[in-house]
């Protein structure tokens, strides 16, 4: 019993002997791993700042720290020295980072910087340690620099404006700088050439943000140049006298047409010519002209070839009811007045619908002198009814209800027929004037009234035809998507009831549900919807993108038209899908291999936010972009199909964007466009072709066949490319030819 007491105390004393070794090495343990680190410091922050501004900084093992450093205004980072010290002297390591090393790792702890600061005072600098570090380490880091002075200044050759700044001057890095021109009265800005360190650009009018410095335009034409500066900073600003613009109106008659210019009232540049174009409707002829030019008449009668203006004698051409001429330089406001008389051989019949009518003839736009005409007239829905009908002969009118069964126009009357069904016949016999004849209508009570919404979308206008928000059922309606300054119609939505159809905004219908509706588009980008027979809610929306921004090649990037290589390729199953569009990054990366480069390509940074310099096209569309080949905007939407006339554009700045005549083009639909000087020289360097109707088509997206024929004219390819062959283009095929020779050597 005494042996095993005694055995007992013993064990417990031995226990409480151990016990506070153990707890002293867990202890121990514990605080070893949490000194487990980086603790990471600046020593020396004479020449920048460090956010956080904390003397040291610890980062446990799997953490990392962003510190922002600022550089004091007038330095230059040379480079950034982190340094992990050791136990001893020659344990010490450190790494470097300069603008060509970003990042490095010493001991398990990495250092990264986010980007150079080439065009700014502050960068990100990361510290990480490896989750693996199991000792305690002090780093340091520091930031070497230079002082650093750019030279600065504005410049304007022709002593027409007033600059701010024009004396060249010593600024410090990163100084905050503004220089500024003002044209003096009857001069304009057009344009400033602006060169930055290596970059050199013409910016135009519009406020812009370029490469970090800003440049804002005023109403009253003063351009201010400001921002931070890091590199020498020269700005030359063209100025020219404002252009005198005069007045042309030009008035028509009931009966014809005016063709040219697009508006009654135009402004034409002073020495510029204009030409005016009318025609005559059905039944009409153009009898006469005069031109009131300041105090001075000329006139002409038809049947003449000529009108005599002053000392200039202008021929008129006159053809198939259209008459034309090309009004000489002009130096004062200038009337053109038309007149018209009906043709007695022809006599014109005309009719007017109103809302949910419909109006048919026996017979087409004109008629010979005693015919006799019938006009049936009936409503688009059985929810209306004709409600007045109103006719017009010679210079008199009369109206009546369908029910009154005849009307009275001048001293006769004529009868109106009740075919049953809402329709109704009226009888105009023996013609011998112009007859004009339209119809009202009326709905029942129970007629429903649709909604007409538009949701709000950026970059455009949309307005409708109609001030209601709300039609009669069965009413029509068009839509007009105006696009804002420099941007197009991408695509539009339209829905009705709970049919809903997104279409790009070239094609020339939308069906919605089971219904096909008609759309157009202009040479001005309005895209018109008409919706017609409507009778359900119907809601409407569209998106824009950026379109044009003019600005001036630097001539670094030149096409090189003497190039007999391959521009175009097929498909890897044997086709060449000549009617499939080309995109905007297609075309970029074609033409760029075509071209004369003599620019390098090393940018750190892409112009456009949808173009990572990893991308397929970053190389070509970034250095077309720098070159003022394409525009320098914040997307250029690669994916997106090229229109006609980007590409137009695209080869007439690699061409140097030479000067064009101001004479009117020969396509109807380019007039006023913002790519009209590159359609015209096209179309005089024999680049491009238009339509049989006369137009151009500029917002239409290019085919992969049109590209082949367009490229193939401006490279001046006639032989070659015999051995290519796509089995989706067969000999017949208009482009045939052009494809061969785009595909092949020659």
């Amino acid at each position: 019993m005494k042996r095993g007491w005694k055995r007992l105390l013993a064990l417990t004393l031995s226990a409480l002997i151990m016990l506070p070794s153990v707890a002293l090495t867990a202890g121990a343990a514990e605080e070893q791993e949490e000194k487990s680190g980086v603790t990471v410091s600046f020593p020396v922050k004479n020449s920048f700042t460090v956010e956080p501004a904390e003397e040291s900084t610890f980062i446990a093992p799997d953490g990392k720290q962003d510190f922002k450093i600022t550089l004091n205004e007038g330095r230059r980072l040379d480079n950034v020295t982190f340094t992990v010290k050791g136990a001893l002297p020659a344990e010490q390591e450190e790494v470097k980072l300069d603008s060509t090393h970003l990042e490095g790792t010493v001991k398990g702890v990495s250092i990264k910087m986010d980007a150079w600061p080439e065009r700014s005072r502050s960068f990100i600098l990361t510290v990480s340690a490896d989750k693996a570090i199991s000792e305690q380490f002090d780093a340091q880091i520091s930031c070497q620099s230079t002082l650093q002075e750019y030279d600065m200044r504005i410049h304007e050759e022709t002593g027409n404006a007033r600059v701010n700044g024009n004396e060249s001057s010593k600024v410090s890095r990163g100084k905050k700088i503004s220089l500024s021109v003002v044209p003096e009265d009857g001069y304009q800005l057009n344009s400033l050439i602006i060169k930055y360190g290596t970059i050199t650009e013409t910016l135009t009018a519009g406020n812009a943000n370029w490469n970090g410095l800003n440049i804002t335009w005023n109403a009253e034409g003063e351009s201010t140049v400001s921002g931070e500066l890091y590199d020498n900073l020269d700005v030359e600003a063209v100025v020219g006298e404002i252009p005198i613009v005069y007045k042309l109106t030009v008035d028509v008659d009931d009966g014809l047409e005016l063709k040219r210019p697009s508006s009654r009232v135009t402004s034409v540049g002073q020495g510029e010519t204009c030409e005016v174009r009318v025609s005559a409707r059905p039944g009409y002829i153009i009898s006469d002209c005069t031109v009131a030019y300041g105090k001075s008449y000329a006139s002409w009668a038809t049947g003449q070839t000529f009108l005599t203006m002053g000392n200039d004698r202008v021929q008129v051409h006159e053809n198939s009811g259209e008459v034309w001429f090309f009004l000489p330089e002009m130096y004062v406001d200038t009337t053109v007045t038309f007149s018209a008389t009906y043709d007695e051989n022809n006599i014109p019949i005309e009719t007017e619908e109103g809302t949910r009518i419909n109006i048919d003839t026996n017979c087409g736009e004109t008629v010979a002198p005693g015919d006799d005409v019938e006009f049936y007239v009936s409503t688009t829905s059985d929810r209306y009814s004709v409600q007045k009908i109103t006719l017009t002969v010679g210079d008199s009118t009369g109206s009546a209800k369908p029910s009154d069964g005849e009307i009275r126009v001048g001293r006769k009357n004529y009868e109106i027929e009740d075919m049953g069904d809402g329709e109704y016949v009226v009888y105009v016999d023996n013609v011998t004037e112009p007859v004009k004849l339209s119809a009202t209508s009326s709905g029942s009570s129970s007629v429903s009234r649709p909604s007409l919404t538009i949701n709000s979308s950026s970059h455009m206008k949309i307005t409708k035809s109609v001030s209601s928000s709300r039609i009669d059922a069965g009413d029509d309606v068009t839509f007009y998507f105006t696009p804002d300054t420099n941007y197009q119609i991408d695509e539009i939505t339209v829905k009705i009831g709970d049919n809903s159809r997104t279409v790009g905004a070239e094609k020339t219908s939308i069906r919605v549900g089971s219904t096909t509706y008609q759309m157009s588009r202009n040479a001005n980008g309005v895209v018109s919807v008409y919706l017609t027979d409507i009778d359900q809610n119907v809601t409407v929306s569209g998106q824009a993108y950026y379109s044009k921004d003019p600005v001036t090649p630097t001539n670094t990037v030149r096409l090189n038209t003497s190039s007999r290589s391959a521009f175009m390729n097929g498909y890897s199953d044997g086709t060449f899908r000549p009617e499939n569009y080309m995109t905007r990054a297609e075309a970029v990366v074609m033409l760029y291999r075509m071209c004369t480069v003599n620019v390098a390509n090393n940018y750190s940074t892409s112009v456009y936010n949808d173009v990572p310099l990893g991308m397929w096209c970053a190389q070509e569309v970034n250095v077309f972009a720098r070159a003022g080949i394409i525009d320098q905007t914040t997307y250029f939407y690669p994916d997106q199909y090229i229109t006609r006339s980007e590409l137009t554009e695209m080869l007439y700045r690699l061409s140097g964007s030479p000067s064009v005549g101001s004479s009117a083009t020969r396509f109807s639909d380019v007039s006023g466009t913002s790519n009209s000087n590159a359609i015209r020289y096209a179309t005089s360097a024999g680049w491009i072709n238009g339509y049989p109707d006369g137009t151009f088509r500029p917002y239409a997206y290019i085919a992969r066949s049109e590209v082949a024929a367009m490229m193939t004219r401006v490279l001046n390819r006639t032989s070659g490319g015999g051995s290519v062959s796509y089995k989706d283009v067969p000999y017949t095929y208009w482009a045939y030819r052009y494809i061969q020779l785009a595909s092949s050597y020659v």
